[in-house]
């Protein structure tokens, strides 16, 4: 059933070799892709077709390709900010130092071309090359490591060509090459529309524009960004951890003396779900690697694994917090209700994850998307607290008024423990590894994947220490203790006060309630149809009591 959906929901995959398709967009700068680049690095882009509505007034703008150069992520997204305000065209100072490059489309004159120019002196020598006549996607896509006809002397110009002889419509193609160290960095790709810039009046016109092309990015003969180049290898190096720990706790399961719940098979599958997901994420990188794009049967199985993983997990933070199983046997109307709600929204969240990793930066929903991931992993995590919030609250009212002080306030310090360690988990794998992301060098960006992989697995493995099957374990304590605890049995056995501080210790309410004695206060009485009075005396002392 998920493979069907995924099938009908992403039924085209393209990774590193991106089928750009833009229509009826008016907006003044759009991001086409970001990739890090290293010596002998390209980019190629074909455009088969470029067009505009309302010729008459789009003949005085201006429009473009601008590319940029940064050595971190944070420093790219400063720049997309930037060039977001004004523009790209138009940039003052500050900006100017930034390694940049404009592809200026002159349309208005007979002979169309493009205007390159070059700024800072990074991209002084930048080296451009074009084909006069374009060749078809098809061609492009299985000859991207030819090297296209180049100018003797550094190129200012491309020449560009009108399709069908009309006056809007243009394609053109040219290529990028890395040829120096001082040119390697992470590269932002934007189409301009300046006429559409954000200082017009509001009342005049917006323009539209219609654009379709292929971008080849790649180093080398690798088709991953500098960043991503170790990725295969650490999510299969990743996936063999998982599974080695998921096969030592099926050994710690199997051999155990103690009681095993059903919460300590789910860790189980939680833990060779995450495996085989790394497994099928790190085959999926390969073939990007090698031939730019998924491998459909590969992709699917990696999001089917995905969402699984991330529905296990929620689902076991939420049984534990709750204190299901452990401490108690049955969920509360609240608890339910919030797993109601939890539930969908983190497949939801995995979806729209998923969602963002096929669709293009260009696309005009990306951003919305991105948007609504947010928005979703800040409630599933918020959901995740909720129970462990309540159980704490509840924990320090029942030390204050049932009279069990010592239980619960053990009790209280077990769910202080799990609430420290789930706040931190969400804050070392949302926002630290996001912050590594923004500041380390491009080529280094496959830190974020080690840091957040290595904060999951020691999260799993505290978890995992905590719950297992011991004889010292306090929750296993916990939750034998938690039957002797019920309000329906503690209720008390007699009524003199010399047995005020006995209580009932059988998990099962009996039929009958045994008495005292009117003959011997000291006796107590269960039923028994052979004796005289029709109940059986057993003699107890003060002492034994």
């Amino acid at each position: 059933m998920l493979f069907l959906i995924f099938v009908c929901l992403f039924p085209s995959i393209h990774c590193r070799i991106h089928n750009l398709n833009i229509f009826d967009d008016n907006r003044q700068q759009i991001l086409l892709s970001t990739f890090g680049f290293l010596r002998d690095g390209s980019m190629t882009l074909h455009v088969t077709d470029f067009t505009y509505d309302h010729p008459g007034i789009a003949k005085d703008t201006i429009f473009g390709f601008s590319i940029d150069k940064a050595k971190t992520s944070g420093i790219a997204n400063y720049l997309q900010t930037r060039k977001s305000q004004s523009c790209g065209f138009y940039q003052n100072d500050q900006v100017n130092e930034i390694p940049h490059a404009h592809f200026v489309i002159d349309h208005k004159s007979e002979t169309p071309k493009i205007t390159v120019e070059r700024y800072t002196r990074d991209f002084e020598y930048l080296e451009i090359q074009y084909e006069k006549h374009a060749a078809t996607n098809q061609t492009l896509a299985s000859n991207a490591t030819q090297k296209v006809k180049a100018n003797e002397t550094l190129v200012k110009e491309i020449p560009i060509e009108r399709i069908g002889g009309n006056t809007d419509r243009f394609r053109f193609q040219f290529q990028i090459l890395i040829k120096k160290k001082a040119e390697e960095g992470l590269y932002n790709l934007y189409f301009l529309n300046c006429y559409n810039r954000t200082d017009v009046p509001l009342n005049q016109r917006l323009l539209h524009i219609n654009l379709t092309a292929t971008l080849i990015e790649k180093n080398l003969d690798n088709y991953l960004s500098a960043g991503e180049l170790p990725l295969p290898v650490l999510y299969f190096t990743w996936a063999v951890i998982y599974f080695l720990s998921g096969f030592y706790w099926i050994f710690v399961l199997r051999t155990s003396k103690h009681p095993v719940y059903k919460i300590h098979y789910l860790m189980l599958f939680l833990v060779l779900t995450k495996a085989l997901s790394l497994v099928f994420h790190g085959i999926n990188h390969h073939y990007i690697a090698i031939k730019g794009r998924h491998e459909e049967a590969w992709a699917i199985l990696f999001y089917i694994t995905h969402v699984l993983r991330g529905l296990l997990l929620i689902v076991a933070i939420l049984l534990v917090g709750t204190g299901f199983t452990f401490v108690k046997h049955v969920l509360s109307g609240r608890e339910r209700k919030l797993f109601i709600i939890a539930i969908p929204l983190q497949i939801l969240a995995v979806v729209a994850q998923i969602f963002l990793e096929e669709k293009e930066e260009s696309d005009v929903v990306y951003v919305t998307w991105r948007q609504i991931w947010v928005l979703i992993d800040l409630l599933c995590c918020g959901a995740i607290i909720f129970p462990i919030v309540w159980s704490i609250r509840h924990l320090e009212q029942s030390a204050k008024t049932d009279g069990k002080a010592m239980s619960s306030l053990s009790k209280l310090k077990i769910f202080r423990q799990f609430y420290f360690m789930i706040v931190l988990y969400i804050y070392l794998t949302r926002i630290v590894v996001y912050i590594v992301k923004l500041t380390v060098p491009f080529r280094f960006e496959w830190l974020q994947v080690v840091c957040f992989e290595l904060t999951t697995f020691v999260f799993f493995t505290f978890t995992a220490y905590k719950f297992q099957p011991a004889p010292n374990n306090p929750y296993l304590t916990l939750a034998q203790e938690s039957d002797d605890e019920d309000p329906e049995m503690d209720q008390p056995v007699i009524q003199n006060p010399v047995f005020d501080h006995v209580t009932k210790v059988n998990k099962k309410p009996r039929r009958f309630l045994p008495k005292l004695s009117t003959r011997k206060p000291n006796d107590i009485l269960t039923p028994d149809e052979d004796d005289e009075d029709g109940y059986h005396h057993i003699q107890m002392s003060s002492t034994q009591v």
